[in-house]
């Protein structure tokens, strides 16, 4: 029977270290229950993707071996989630893992957590390191039970693909850049058909259809070829468009029949669900960043490819004419601050502007720049830097 990782992982995660993890993140108990198999999914997912070729479990495996991950870090958990140095350091060993088996759809990953789980984007992306280190830990357990090396460890990843179909929530499979979850695979790998106790039986049947084809050919070839007839043309579907970040596009119909094609997890869908959401009252802290927003470098004037998600929210604002809006204009923390206080002043005006002219009331929108207060990630990055530099949008009417 195969052997589901992210079962048995997610049975270690009792409530006592959930607590521990929302009290070091500063996030609600049902945040964090609803983060932590979310989490698992992406990160054994990671791991899988990565390590069913043989060359990426050798990889994997080097990685267990010079962690030391196995079942001391399992043992160890309650002691590495207990807050201070241990979990600082559990935090940063984390960071490198997720690097390495995420790449750059880290970032989109984190993204897609935050969004599944109602964690702040900053907190899905922490606790996505704060796992890594225990599903290696699984890992390196497993393998040294079983005395894995690369060719049993690809088979143990690649029979994951079942298990996160049934388990992982919609969109992961698509970040981590797979057709499905389950196309992860399933079956021995060939080499193990040739090499064992069944590699006699297997040289056989081999030998047999050999020379069953050659008796049978050259009376086949001696036959009259029958015409070919051309295979009728197929009609292809449509390619959906996939956002590494974003995941994939799909058609959304506003109550005024209007249908946009939005992202799975763009700004578009976060605020339809908040309006719509009569359980989630209007507050002053509950933001929603724009993703696609591009303007000039240093400038405040928007790039026209700003303007499909301009038209989308302009679209949303129309469906629901109760509705109105704030929106925020942030920088990073580089250069003059009274400077980047300015130009997150006009970014945001610009952006409301650019409503305003999509047919919006002026009297629904306001706008207001906070420069390099609020950041969202950190500014010694460039990576950081990045995420600092947005445009946010609060509802303040419903």
């Amino acid at each position: 029977m195969a052997t589901n990782l992210l079962e048995q992982l997610s049975g270690m995660f009792t409530s006592d270290l959930v607590g521990q993890i929302g009290h070091f993140l500063g996030e609600g108990t049902p945040a964090v229950q609803k983060g932590v198999p979310a989490a698992l999914s992406a990160l054994v997912g990671g791991v899988a993707a990565k390590g069913v070729s043989t060359d990426g479990a050798s990889q994997i495996l080097g990685q267990v071996r010079s962690g030391g991950f196995g079942e001391n870090t399992l043992s160890g958990m309650a002691a590495s989630l207990a807050g201070g140095e241990a979990t600082k350091g559990l935090l940063e060993q984390g960071n490198s893992l997720v690097g390495s088996l995420l790449g750059n759809r880290a970032g989109g990953v984190a993204e897609w957590l935050s969004s599944v789980s109602g964690l702040g984007k900053g907190s899905a992306q922490s606790l996505l390191a704060l796992l890594a280190p225990f599903v290696m830990g699984k890992i390196g357990k497993e393998a040294q039970e079983k005395d894995l090396g690369a060719v049993g460890l690809s088979g143990l990843l690649e029979g994951q693909g079942p298990f996160l179909q049934q388990a992982a929530p919609a969109g992961l499979a698509g970040l981590l850049g797979l057709s499905s979850l389950s196309g992860l695979g399933g079956g021995a790998c060939p080499s193990a058909l040739f090499s064992g106790p069944l590699s006699k039986i297997v040289w056989i049947l081999a030998g047999i259809v050999v020379a069953f084809l050659l008796y049978t050919l050259p009376q086949r070839c001696s036959m009259k070829t029958p015409a070919i007839q051309p295979a009728p043309p197929q009609v292809q579907a449509p390619a959906v468009k996939v956002d590494p970040k974003l995941g994939a596009f799909g058609d959304v119909t506003l109550p005024d029949g209007v249908t946009l094609n939005i992202p799975e997890f763009g700004i578009e869908r976060k605020l339809l669900a908040f309006i719509q959401d009569g359980a989630r009252p209007v507050d002053k802290t509950t933001w929603f960043t724009f993703d696609r927003l591009q303007f000039e470098t240093g400038s405040a004037v928007l790039k026209p490819s700003s303007q499909e998600q301009l038209g989308n929210i302009a679209a949303i604002l129309k469906a629901f004419p109760q509705v109105a809006i704030k929106i925020g204009g942030y920088t990073d923390n580089v250069g003059d601050p009274q400077a980047n206080l300015k130009l997150s002043r006009d970014r945001a005006s610009n952006t409301m502007q650019e409503l305003v002219k999509l047919g919006i009331d002026p009297s629904r929108l306001e706008s207001e720049g906070y420069g390099e207060e609020h950041p969202v990630a950190d500014n010694a990055t460039e990576e950081g830097r990045q995420q600092n530099r947005r445009i946010d949008v609060r509802v303040t009417k419903k």
